[in-house]
């Protein structure tokens, strides 16, 4: 936990194909050119995440990591700087916060996730209350895609969790986790991406509950509809943000 970034002797290339998984970036010259770059940012978007209204969930860290490496670097609530695990030392797992296992778990399963963030979304636990989040916002729903909904248990095991979760699921790779009462999980392949999905996320849950408190009709979206959605958002991506006909 104590380590510094100019001690890093932890460069271990993961051994799982990256072609089985598909996320936004591959590369972010932002936070992932080298570990100075990568703390720096993981503790601007930690403080952006706050700004935001999304705490930290209540003994949990945010955490990233540079491409195809086993060192993390954590942020938790007290934490004045970033800290160094390497997550293939069970010693340093057996020592550290129990949030930090789930993370670790998730990193082996998903080689395309390098960052985590573990929020505390207010609008978005109270519309998942029910045990699922309805499609009524279709930008977040094409981006975040499935989001499953875990009862969040601190006496069960971390792993189950995950497997419940089916993240690390080839080719319907999971964005967003939500723990039921406790917060949301983001997975980037950046910070910066991780800090952009539980945004979008608590954004889709405030959208949702203003709709109901102002009295207006939210209309789920169908199957069909989203793959209309799906469809113009491809083709503007393909040519340069120009819709065709």
């Amino acid at each position: 936990m104590g380590r510094t970034q100019s001690d890093n002797p932890h460069q271990k290339s993961e051994t799982k194909a990256l072609t089985a998984f598909f996320m936004g970036n591959s590369f972010c010259r932002l936070c992932q050119k080298d570990e100075k770059q990568l703390i720096s940012e993981l503790a601007i978007c930690s403080k952006g995440i706050s700004a935001k209204g999304l705490s930290f969930a209540n003994g949990s860290v945010q955490s990233a990591r540079l491409p195809g490496s086993t060192g993390i670097w954590t942020l938790s609530r007290n934490d004045a700087k970033p800290s160094f695990i390497d997550i293939s030392n069970p010693s340093q797992l057996s020592e550290s916060i129990p949030d930090i296992s789930i993370h670790a778990a998730i990193y082996r399963q998903r080689p395309d996730i390098n960052a985590i963030c573990h929020t505390r979304n207010p609008y978005t636990i109270c519309a998942a209350a029910g045990g699922s989040l309805e499609k009524v916002h279709g930008e977040a729903a094409l981006i975040l895609g499935d989001i499953p909904v875990i009862d969040y248990n601190l006496t069960g095991p971390y792993l189950e969790l995950i497997s419940k979760a089916s993240i690390g699921e080839p080719l319907r790779p999971i964005r967003t986790v939500i723990l039921a009462g406790n917060g949301v999980l983001g997975l980037g392949a950046c910070i910066h991406e991780a800090r952009a999905f539980v945004e979008i996320l608590e954004e889709w849950a405030m959208f949702k509950i203003f709709s109901k408190i102002h009295g207006k009709t939210v209309n789920v979206l169908t199957l069909e509809q989203l793959r209309s959605l799906g469809s113009r958002y491809a083709r503007s991506i393909k040519f340069g943000g120009r819709q065709s006909a």
